[in-house]
């Protein structure tokens, strides 16, 4: 196994498993997405198929906004600034050299909800849910959610998620598209290594250009939806919305329903 700290990378043959260590949530950070994108960049040439995984309760719960290091909402003048960064890394991973399945146990909220469907398929445990919360932070939707979300579900499931920010359900997930696998808690990491076998497996030419097809303009799009997605962000970051938003979320308690003063 390579790799110390928060991110390793094992070889199983011809599939490299990149692991998330930030648990319980494995909330991210600038540095821990650079590493994270950095090791799938590494597996070019080297596996033909990889395995996202993560330790923990969670697959990913979003952004760590108690670190200086990942965007925070509440930081007005910061945040764009300390978010183009966070986007940055987001648009290495979209471009992975390989196929990457994911193996989402627990919550996917947030830039975990992205940083799953930047992958190329995605294994689900019975308890895993994703939720595009942004809206009770009082920001906009980020992490090229913006487009994915419309491009895996349609505009009204789409709005349906954003504007409701209401949990997804594994049983749900499967049903509408956002899971390609559901497995019995536990058995994520295990299915998600057999799939990518399966791709490793079939031949690698054959792979790489019908992967291409089916990604065309993915990695670009997801890079201009994010750029959009930061300029709406910065106008509304430092809010009382979004200051109230996030307080709430970190105090774990609903937010003040009266708050709001419209953004410039």
């Amino acid at each position: 196994m390579d790799g110390t700290g928060d991110v390793s990378v094992e070889r199983r043959g011809d599939v490299g498993v990149v692991t998330l260590r930030r648990p319980p949530h494995n909330l991210l950070t600038e540095p821990a997405l650079r590493r994270l994108a950095d090791a799938l960049d590494g597996l070019a040439g080297e596996v033909r198929a990889a395995v996202l995984s993560s330790e923990g309760r969670s697959f990913c719960a979003g952004a760590d906004f108690r670190s200086s290091e990942a965007p925070d909402p509440t930081a007005g003048d910061d945040f764009e600034t300390t978010t183009g960064a966070f986007y940055r890394q987001a648009a290495r991973v979209f471009a992975a050299p390989v196929p990457v399945v994911a193996a989402v146990q627990g919550a996917a909220i947030g830039a975990g909800f992205g940083l799953a469907l930047a992958c190329d398929l995605r294994v689900v445990g019975a308890r895993a849910f994703f939720q595009a919360n942004f809206v009770r932070l009082g920001i906009h939707p980020g992490f090229a959610l913006s487009v994915l979300v419309p491009r895996f579900l349609g505009p009204g499931r789409a709005e349906d998620l954003f504007l409701t920010a209401r949990r997804v359900t594994a049983e749900e997930a499967a049903r509408i598209g956002l899971a390609d696998r559901l497995v019995p808690e536990g058995g994520e990491l295990g299915a998600a290594v057999e799939m990518a076998e399966e791709i490793a497996a079939a031949a690698p030419l054959a792979v790489a250009a019908t992967r291409a097809t089916l990604r065309a303009g993915l990695a670009e799009d997801a890079a201009s939806a994010m750029a959009h997605e930061l300029a709406e962000q910065a106008r509304l970051a430092g809010t009382d919305d979004a200051v109230e938003g996030v307080a709430a979320m970190l105090e774990g308690r609903p937010r003040a329903s009266a708050v709001a003063d419209p953004a410039p």
